[in-house]
């Protein structure tokens, strides 16, 4: 199936998702809610509530489901962008930027909390502690994205943990809010890790229309992901760059030392890994393992 038909096939459930979104997050009206939709206007392709949704069986559940993993997405966005500093998100202001940080980190807060109380809400008690342990994991990935800043030496074993417990996590959360079933977790958080390196690789290319950033920021932050861990192993000026040095010519520099199609092999493999927990009868599943490596923004 192409994107294009999942997408169609998922409308209806997509947009009640986002009148649900809208509703949860403004259930205390006040500044911290007007902030904290101002977050989900920023809007984005709702991937990991399409999971929900591709896995389950029960639309009110997926609902829930896919409400509670897209709010907690949304809350880390926002936390991550004031903890960064990063002015932009998906080419708007970013909420701490046109808000202020206070205001920024009580809506994260907001989001997080809604996320919770939407599943309890609706009895869900497991699903509480499937997000719960996910959010452990988030907090973890943070704590070493922290550890590996300007890290030339960080491994490309110590990438993947990072992305698995950052990305990962959340597109696990997502199969098991949806099926409770540990294969479907397994596909997600492969599926996740080839999803990040995929955006890791486009932000060596160009400006993406999903982050709104433009191309280098990686290098700039002095984040080591994959393609720039491959890249600084064989370029100086780039190894130098990551580690906080000067960025001229760097992001040119990666591409030529062909970081970025060895990136996309392993990003290809990581899409095997998840198509193969899949059965013959799960072809929306199936297809999204070409999309999230082939998209170009």
């Amino acid at each position: 199936m192409s994107a294009q038909e999942v997408l169609l096939a998922a409308r209806p459930y997509l947009d009640e998702l986002e009148e649900r979104l809208r509703l949860a997050a403004s259930r205390e009206p006040g500044l911290v809610s007007r902030v904290a939709l101002d977050a989900l206007d920023a809007g984005g392709k709702r991937l990991r509530p399409l999971l929900v949704h591709l896995t389950s069986d029960d639309r009110e559940r997926a609902l829930r489901g896919g409400v509670a993993v897209e709010l907690v997405h949304t809350a880390t966005l926002v936390h991550d962008d004031l903890i960064d500093g990063a002015e932009l998100r998906r080419g708007r202001p970013s909420v701490w930027h046109a808000h202020g940080a206070e205001a920024a980190r009580a809506a994260g807060d907001h989001l997080f909390a809604r996320a919770f109380g939407e599943l309890a809400e609706g009895g869900d008690l497991d699903g509480v502690a499937i997000l719960a342990e996910a959010c452990l994991g988030l907090a973890r990935g943070e704590a070493l994205q922290r550890r590996q800043l300007r890290d030339v030496e960080t491994t490309e074993d110590d990438y993947v943990e990072r992305v698995s417990l950052k990305t990962g996590k959340l597109f696990e959360v997502a199969c098991l809010l949806g099926s409770r079933d540990p294969r479907l977790g397994s596909f997600g958080l492969a599926l996740g890790i080839a999803f990040q390196i995929a955006d890791d690789i486009l932000d060596c290319m160009g400006e993406t229309i999903e982050t709104g950033k433009i191309a280098g920021t990686d290098l700039r932050e002095g984040t080591p992901t994959l393609p720039l861990i491959l890249a600084a192993r064989e370029d100086d000026v780039v190894r130098a760059a990551l580690a906080g040095g000067p960025l001229d010519e760097a992001i040119v520099r990666v591409a030529a030392t062909g970081a970025l199609e060895r990136s996309r092999e392993v990003a290809l493999e990581y899409a095997r890994r998840a198509r193969a927990f899949l059965t013959a009868d799960e072809p929306e599943l199936e297809s999204l393992t070409h999309i999230v490596v082939e998209r170009r923004a």
